[in-house]
């Protein structure tokens, strides 16, 4: 959680030496796919919101299905999920969109333009002399389209999420 509060910056030195020398595993992590998706794993938001939205989840359908002989992973996968998806569809559409937009940690973890996110590439082509405003403003319309694909498959659930806490009852 401390990382939301801080810029992305403040942690971009931190970060490149943790993933040039993994700690307890002794990896270089640097040039790899891993680098880019590990640090991620544990991000703060995702933590955050479904905390919250498991605080509202009342006690008596746990109850309710302990009483009936279920056990701790059948009520949590036939109960207290089901009724996450919400909060689910709102971390899958920031998720996805920070991953797609990701700029530093590509730019820390990614040597070669093979590996490079979106973001680093379309500022490449900008720096090319040889690329009109119209290819980059056309390829800039294609890097947005996943974003916006996710966001409109996972509509009903964010909107939800959103409003979930707004009404009593």
């Amino acid at each position: 959680l401390a990382t939301m509060m801080l810029p992305e910056e403040i942690i971009a030195i931190p970060l490149s030496l943790v993933l040039a020398d993994l700690p307890l595993f002794h990896n270089d992590l640097i040039g790899t796919y891993a680098g880019m998706i590990l640090p991620l794993g544990a991000w703060g938001f995702s933590i955050l919101v479904m905390t919250e939205f498991m605080k509202e989840v009342p006690v008596e359908l746990e109850e309710a299905a302990r009483i009936d002989g279920a056990g701790e992973l059948r009520t949590f996968f036939t109960i207290i999920l089901p009724l996450c998806r919400p909060a689910l569809g709102v971390i899958g559409v920031f998720g996805f969109t920070m991953i797609w937009d990701q700029y530093l940690l590509p730019l820390i973890v990614a040597p070669e333009p093979g590996m490079w996110t979106l973001p680093i590439a379309l500022r490449s082509l900008r720096s090319d002399e040889e690329v009109g405003i119209g290819v980059l403003l056309a390829a800039s319309l294609l890097a947005l389209l996943p974003s916006i694909i996710a966001f409109l498959a996972f509509q009903r659930q964010f909107m939800r999420g959103l409003t979930s806490g707004a009404i009593k009852g």
